[in-house]
């Protein structure tokens, strides 16, 4: 059978592929108004060890899914893989392409010498069919998430 989808890093010249799928979960976000701003923050975040990834389908340019993902050090756990965005343009939903992209982030923490996969992930409604996902990939509950806005930024 062939392969239905290819994975690959996204560079930030990449950054049009990326954003249909990365304004599906973060529409307000300056960084999601248009493929200049996406490739100015991703070479912002780029010394923080922000990395794109996405998920293909054959003949289409634009990534189906996308995860954004840095590996950190935390006193607790140690070296691990944060993924901060993950994201499937509504058109594909359904078709595996997040569950590869998880798979593929399990197979890079392990090259990269992770303890952990971790993932934060809002909380309401219409994020069910999500959680669904990441407890079917093994991902737990294990922590609450606090913030609080600053005038700075977006929390």
């Amino acid at each position: 059978m062939p392969e239905l989808r290819s994975i690959r890093f996204l560079l930030p010249e990449d950054a049009a592929l990326a954003l249909p799928a990365l304004r599906e979960l973060r529409p307000a976000s300056p960084a999601t108004v248009s493929a200049a701003a996406l490739q100015a923050h991703l070479r912002a975040a780029a010394p923080e060890g922000y990395c794109l990834t996405g998920a293909f389908e054959p003949g289409r340019p634009e990534a189906a899914a996308v995860a954004g993902w840095r590996v950190l050090t935390t006193l607790w756990q140690g070296r691990v893989l944060f993924v901060d965005d993950l994201s499937t343009v509504p058109d594909a939903c359904g078709r595996g392409h997040a569950g590869a992209l998880l798979a593929w982030l399990d197979d890079e923490a392990r090259r990269s010498g992770c303890a952990a996969l971790h993932l934060d992930s809002g909380t309401g409604e219409d994020r069910r069919a999500a959680h669904r996902l990441y407890h079917a990939h093994g991902l737990n509950i294990s922590a609450h998430h606090f913030s609080k806005a600053l005038a700075a930024g977006p929390a």
